[in-house]
């Protein structure tokens, strides 16, 4: 049992991160009305809150793919705790751009370093440690907009600072116990060392996109699309459910916004110990299909609650739950650039995803109508499916295996290592 402690710690740092990552989600009608945000306002600081993970993990992927940088498993989460839990403190926007810029590097920063680590910590059991690491994460996802809403409601935006202590104490604390653990097994000669001890490749971008960078592009594309409502649907959400017909508080708010996210993680566990190699492309154009019917029931302004919050719950495990196939599909397409290609397709495509709904939600958010901006996203799913139609199939022997005696339905450990790999957030 000693030997997954510091997997515990390290999987305990994550949820950490996500919950900090998350804070914001229930408090953008408290953010409008402080700041006065029209549309152009409310769209840079939507792409404020998403944009910078999304860049900063791409270029950490980079960078850790040829020069692993152990540091970035305390610094990037005492960024963003110290970052994000101070936006409740200032009153001017360019003060609270930077902060969502620079806490959002924190979170970006931590993934990948940390995703490569869990995979190492229980060698011969690569499966089982990065689900262990994913579980942590959902967890902070889920816990996120409810603490937030929580704290807010009785303290206001200030009390978010409040947050900051604890969280930075957790870390420090989880720091240095998974550090001696690890240190005593090793000590022992326990294998919780890496099990790999080749010489360490360091390809050239070109070379880890195998020359087709025009296919990369396109499959950025691809994700991008199916990503707009992920990234929108927690600030709609707020935005509906604060209005006069509906009346709920901050907290209410943030309680809702987990379920999204909750189910999410019960999508992605699911995908972890059930989904079959060699589906990816069917779920790059199965899944944003799917999801269309989703969006208009999502839409309807006199949508009864249990109806709204089962939606929800569905589009949490159709769109964000089964988003592990893009990033298996994306590194058995390019296996040279791993960490490059899971943060293209989990790293750039949500930025790019938050870039595009960010003007569509503002401006249904500016005319009083906010629930229509699902009606909006529908095109975007659409032409995720169309385009995912015309990419290439995942390749014959990437998709068939893993390890000998591993049968079709069989955990594909490709899929379970690349999700966590570029830090589902």
């Amino acid at each position: 049992m000693s030997r997954y402690v510091p997997l515990i710690c390290l999987a305990l740092t994550h949820t950490l991160v996500d919950t900090c990552a998350l804070l914001i989600a229930p408090l953008w009608p408290q953010l409008e009305a402080v700041y006065a945000f029209g549309v152009a306002g409310l769209s840079f600081a939507f792409i404020a809150q998403s944009l910078p993970t999304s860049i900063s993990q791409l270029v950490f992927g980079f960078l850790r793919d040829r020069h692993p940088a152990p540091i970035w498993l305390w610094l990037g989460p005492v960024i963003a705790a110290v970052f994000l839990t101070a936006i409740g403190l200032i009153d001017q926007r360019v003060l609270l751009f930077a902060l969502l810029v620079c806490g959002g590097i924190g979170v970006g920063a931590f993934h990948h370093e940390a995703a490569v680590l869990a995979g190492k910590l229980l060698p011969g059991e690569r499966t089982r440690g990065i689900s262990v690491f994913m579980f942590g994460g959902s967890l902070g996802l889920a816990l996120g907009p409810a603490l937030s809403g929580f704290v807010v409601e009785r303290a206001g935006l200030p009390g978010l600072a409040y947050l900051g202590p604890p969280i930075l104490l957790l870390i420090v604390a989880l720091t240095v116990i998974g550090r001696r653990a690890a240190a005593t097994e090793s000590s022992r000669g326990d294998d919780t060392q890496p099990d790999d001890p080749k010489p360490v490749e360091r390809p050239t971008l070109h070379e880890m996109f195998d020359g087709r960078l025009a296919f990369a592009l396109l499959l950025l594309l691809v994700c991008s699309l199916r990503l707009v409502p992920n990234m929108a649907m927690d600030k709609v959400m707020a935005f509906v459910l604060e209005r006069p017909e509906w009346g709920y508080s901050t907290q209410q708010i943030g309680l809702v916004q987990s379920i999204f996210l909750a189910a999410a993680s019960v999508g992605m566990l699911v995908m972890t110990f059930r989904f079959r190699a060699g589906w990816e492309k069917a779920f790059l154009i199965g899944c944003p299909l799917t999801a269309i019917p989703l969006m208009l029931i999502l839409s309807w302004q006199s949508c009864p609650p249990w109806l709204l919050f089962s939606t929800l719950a569905a589009s949490g495990i159709v769109l964000w739950g089964t988003s592990p196939a893009m990033v298996s599909y994306a590194q058995q397409q390019f296996p040279r650039g791993a960490g490059v290609a899971s943060a293209l397709t989990m790293g750039m495509a949500w930025g790019i995803g938050g870039v595009i709904q960010a003007p569509i939600t503002s401006w249904f958010q500016s005319v009083g109508s906010p629930q229509t901006a699902f009606v909006a996203f529908v095109p975007c799913l659409l032409a995720a499916g169309a385009i995912a139609v015309f990419l290439p199939a995942v390749p014959r022997t990437a998709a068939e295996g893993g390890s000998p005696g591993r049968g079709p339905g069989d955990v594909s450990p490709v899929i379970a290592l690349q999700v966590a790999e570029d830090g589902v957030q």
